[in-house]
């Protein structure tokens, strides 16, 4: 059976990125006061996990329901992964563990659709009939998201940083409640910015 033919828009992921990117960091960069800026880079980090977990499974289904069902190739460029990051997908869909031995990088392209689709159905891999449609945005709100909170950690880390040394002097116990977040967490940021100071 041939594969099913879909007009899959790829989002410009590189654009998407560098937009996000650079609206984090003049947001961030405009914030004088170091409790402010790790205020609002928590928000964003916060923000972007959420959206994170809600747009990445459903966009790796629509992905895995595309490829094992409908065979179609080229996935990785939508999703606006690595090659090696897909198949890694592809393995955690089928095993449940992306770094399963079982799949090298071409066992289930040499597959064919009947085979494909066979794995997928003993794996659990739904055939959702609207992928296609979804893939493309799902993919451009994960990309985003994960841009902005990739670029706000930095920020988010020196300004922990900066906060537990002079003049400032906070406990890890006062940053943590001011960023919403666990004491464990407000240290290993500080203790991540150390690190790349090279303390």
């Amino acid at each position: 059976m041939p594969a099913v033919h879909h007009n899959l828009t790829i989002p410009d992921h590189k654009t998407l990125r560098a937009d996000a990117e650079r609206q984090v960091k003049d947001e961030l960069g405009a914030i004088a006061r170091p409790d402010d800026r790790f205020k609002r880079a928590c928000e964003i980090v916060q923000q972007a996990d959420l959206e994170i977990a809600a747009h990445s499974e459903e966009r790796n289904q629509a992905a895995m329901s595309l490829w094992f069902h409908d065979g179609v190739r080229g996935l990785a460029n939508v999703l606006g992964i690595t090659p090696n990051a897909y198949v890694e997908m592809r393995r955690a869909a089928l095993h449940r563990d992306k770094k399963a031995a079982s799949l090298t990088t071409k066992d289930d392209e040499r597959m064919t659709a009947e085979e494909r689709r066979a794995v997928a159905q003993k794996a659990g891999v739904p055939h959702i009939k609207e992928a296609a449609d979804r893939l493309p945005s799902l993919s451009a709100t994960v990309s985003v998201a994960t841009a902005r909170r990739k670029t706000a950690m930095p920020f988010l880390q020196d300004a922990a940083l900066v906060l537990t040394e002079e003049p400032y002097d906070w406990t890890t116990d006062r940053i943590a409640e001011l960023g919403n977040v666990t004491v464990k967490y407000a240290r290993d940021v500080k203790n991540m910015a150390k690190r790349r100071r090279g303390h």
